[in-house]
C-alpha cells in the first residue's frame, strides 16, 4: 500500500469524522451483566471545527443526579490525525491489543440522521466488566419510541464492509443474517435500551482471536452492526454490517 493511498484514506476518515460535529445530547446508562440499569446520567458532547478547519475541539459536559456537573476536554484533534474509525455513519475506537493487568476498552456506534447510538465496554484490571448505552440526538434530548429487538424480525438482507487500521475500506459485499447472539453462544449477549445489542467475551486476554460486537435497530426496517476484531497480535478490522428488510 502506498503512502498515497494510505494519506487519503487517512483524510477520508476525518471528513467521515467532520460529519458528527455539533453539540450531541445524550443519555448514557450503565448496566450490569444481567441487562439491569444501575445508574444514569446526561452529557453533552460537542464537536467543534476550528476556523482554519484544522482542528476539532471535544468537550463532554456531564450533569449528574445529584446536580453535579463536569467538564471535560480532549484534543484538539489535528487534521487528520484521529485515534478513531468512521465510515458510513459508523464510528469505532478503543485498545489496540490486550495487554495483561491494564484496563482494555472499546466504543463502536452510529450515527442515522441526527440521532447517535453507541456502547461502550471497559474490561477493568480487577476482572470487573462496565457496559454503557450512549443515545445522544444533535441539539436537545428526544424521547423514541421503543423498539423489539431485533431477533423479533425475519427478512434482513445485509452487506458488509471492512475498514482497517490503516483506514483502508473495503468495498461492500453482502452478507447473511445470523442473530447477534448466535455470533458465539459463549459470549455475553445483551439486548439493552434504545434499541442496541452487545455481543462481548465475559473475559479477555492476550494473544487470542476474539471480536466485540454492537448493534442499532435504528427502525424495524434498518439494522446496523458493527464488530471490532482481534486476532492473537491485536486489533485487525472494524467491520460494518448493514442490514434492511
Amino acid at each position: 500500500m502506498n503512502s498515497d493511498t494510505i494519506t487519503n484514506a487517512q483524510l477520508q476518515n476525518w471528513e467521515n469524522f467532520c460529519s458528527h460535529l455539533g453539540d450531541w445530547h445524550g443519555t448514557w446508562n450503565v448496566y450490569n451483566l444481567e441487562g439491569e440499569l444501575i445508574r444514569s446520567h446526561q452529557c453533552i458532547r460537542s464537536f467543534h471545527l476550528s476556523s482554519d478547519g484544522n482542528e476539532i475541539n471535544h468537550q463532554n459536559y456531564s450533569t449528574y443526579a445529584d446536580g453535579t456537573n463536569k467538564l471535560e476536554t480532549y484534543g484538539p484533534h489535528k487534521k487528520p490525525h484521529l485515534k478513531s474509525l468512521h465510515f458510513h455513519n459508523s464510528f469505532s475506537w478503543g485498545s489496540q491489543e490486550v495487554n495483561p493487568g491494564s484496563m482494555f476498552f472499546f466504543e463502536t456506534g452510529f450515527k442515522h440522521q441526527d440521532t447517535r447510538r453507541s456502547a461502550v465496554a471497559r474490561y477493568n484490571e480487577n476482572n470487573t466488566l462496565d457496559i454503557l448505552i450512549i443515545s445522544e440526538h444533535l441539539g436537545g434530548i428526544v424521547d423514541e419510541p421503543s423498539l423489539p429487538t431485533a431477533n423479533q424480525f425475519s427478512g434482513w438482507q445485509g452487506t458488509i464492509t471492512k475498514m482497517k487500521p490503516d483506514w483502508i475500506v473495503s468495498p461492500a459485499v453482502p452478507t447473511s443474517w445470523i442473530k447477534l447472539e448466535d455470533l458465539n453462544k459463549n459470549y455475553l449477549s445483551l439486548h439493552l435500551k434504545d434499541g442496541v445489542s452487545i455481543s462481548i467475551p465475559r473475559y479477555i486476554k492476550s494473544e487470542t482471536e476474539f471480536f466485540l460486537a454492537v448493534e442499532w435497530l435504528v427502525k424495524p426496517t434498518l439494522l446496523l452492526r458493527g464488530i471490532r476484531h482481534f486476532n492473537i497480535s491485536g486489533f485487525t478490522s472494524f467491520n460494518l454490517e448493514i442490514f434492511q428488510r
